[in-house]
This record gives C-alpha cells, sequence and structure tokens, in this order.
C-alpha cells in the first residue's frame, strides 16, 4: 500500500500521481500497476448549462404558483385579511426584476428600469389599497418611486451605458442621493402639512456637493486624475 508523501492520503496501486494533491507517486518497492482498472473513472463529465428560456419558465411556474395557492389558501381557508396580495406582488415584482435575464437581447435596459418601477409603484397600491391610511401613497410613495426610477433612468443613460469613468459615475451618483433625499423629505412635510423646510437631508446635500466638488476638481487636473489611477487602480 502507497500513501502520498506529500498529504498522506492512502493511493491505490494503479495512482501514478496523488487525486488530493497531484504529487507524483514515488514506491520503488511497489511500481504503479499500468495493467488493473482505476477504481475511479478519468473522463471528467460535463452537465449541459441551462437553458435560458427553459429557466424563464421554470421561474414563471414558480411564480404563478406561488401566487396561485396562496390566493387560493386566502380565498377558501385563511380568509381573514388580504394577505395573499402581499405575495402575488412581490412573485410579480420579481418576475418584472428578472426580465433583463430572461430576454437579454430584446428588451432595452432602460425599458427594464420603468418596468421596474412601475411594478414597485404597483406593489404599494396595493398596500395602500390594503391600508389607506391618510393618503401616503399619493402624497410620499407615488412620488418618490417616480422620481427614484427617472434618476436612475437617467443615471444609466448618462455613465452606464456610454461607459463613463468611476468619478463621473460617482459625481452623478451623488447628485441622484443628494436628490433623493432632499425630495423625501419635503414629501414628508408636505404630507405632515408642516413648513417646507431641510434638516438631515441637508446634511446629506452637503455632504455629497462637497465630494462632488472634489471629484470635479480631480477629474478636470489631469495629472492628479493620473496618479490617483495608478496608486488606487480605478
Amino acid at each position: 500500500m502507497s500513501y502520498c508523501v506529500n498529504c498522506g492520503v492512502e493511493l491505490d496501486k494503479t495512482c501514478g500521481v496523488c487525486p488530493l494533491c497531484g504529487t507524483p507517486v514515488s514506491n520503488p518497492s511497489q511500481p504503479v500497476d499500468t495493467q488493473s482498472p482505476k477504481p475511479f473513472p478519468e473522463a471528467r463529465g460535463t452537465a449541459e448549462p441551462v437553458k435560458r428560456h427553459e429557466f424563464t419558465i421554470l421561474m414563471s411556474i414558480i411564480f404563478s404558483t406561488t401566487a396561485l395557492v396562496c390566493f387560493l389558501l386566502n380565498y377558501f381557508v385563511f380568509d381573514s385579511s388580504h394577505w395573499s396580495v402581499y405575495v402575488i406582488g412581490v412573485c410579480a415584482v420579481l418576475w418584472i426584476f428578472l426580465l433583463p435575464y430572461f430576454f437579454p437581447e430584446r428588451i432595452p435596459v432602460w425599458l427594464c428600469l420603468v418596468l421596474n418601477g412601475i411594478s414597485i409603484a404597483g406593489y404599494l397600491a396595493a398596500i395602500s389599497w390594503l391600508h389607506p391610511g391618510n393618503g401616503w401613497y399619493l402624497d410620499i410613495a407615488l412620488p418618490i418611486t417616480i422620481l427614484a426610477t427617472v434618476l436612475i433612468t437617467v443615471l444609466y443613460f448618462f455613465t452606464l451605458r456610454k461607459k463613463s469613468s468611476f468619478i463621473v459615475r460617482t459625481a452623478l451618483l451623488l447628485v441622484d442621493l443628494a436628490l433623493l433625499c432632499v425630495s423625501i423629505e419635503l414629501l414628508a412635510d408636505f404630507h405632515s402639512q408642516r413648513p417646507l423646510a431641510l434638516s438631515w437631508s441637508a446634511v446629506v446635500l452637503t455632504c455629497c456637493v462637497s465630494i462632488d466638488v472634489i471629484l470635479t476638481a480631480i477629474y478636470f487636473l489631469k495629472g492628479v486624475r493620473e496618479e490617483l489611477r495608478r496608486r488606487m487602480h480605478f
């Protein structure tokens, strides 16, 4: 019986190298048996990759089955509340979010972003139907969803689609973040019928503007930009 001199694993008499670490077998008292069949297959099998349309069908069946089963349970068994609306909405939102993977060459990215925004707005509308409250959907949720969708779509057109530099992408991302935070606070004040004023969002706005000024200076100072690129690898 032979053992690997590197890892110590027990070796079969047909092994010329250790199957665990690949170290050549060296045992003068027991030469490698090249006639006997090996105890393990030598050919490496490969699993066929899942086709995209099959994955699309599978995920559609999973989401639709989950939504249907929850709806039937909610309607016939647990009918004290409309809890299935949450599950059905999540399944619809997830299916729309997976559209870029389902149809990567047929649906433009900007259209997927718009559809994602519409799906989120629809899901929030379903929640507002269950919990009307005091108009939170029209005053806060819907405007924020529309604004976030527009900002993300604009960010895609000006950065990812045109393959902008890291500095430009970061600067525009901070602009979007500042606008979103300011809008959230102003909409919350409007909904609560308070005077429109900035408090916490002013801190975010100040930080974003300060960083954007620095990034803009770095962008136009070519020497500094190249030095940072060499040192930070971006």
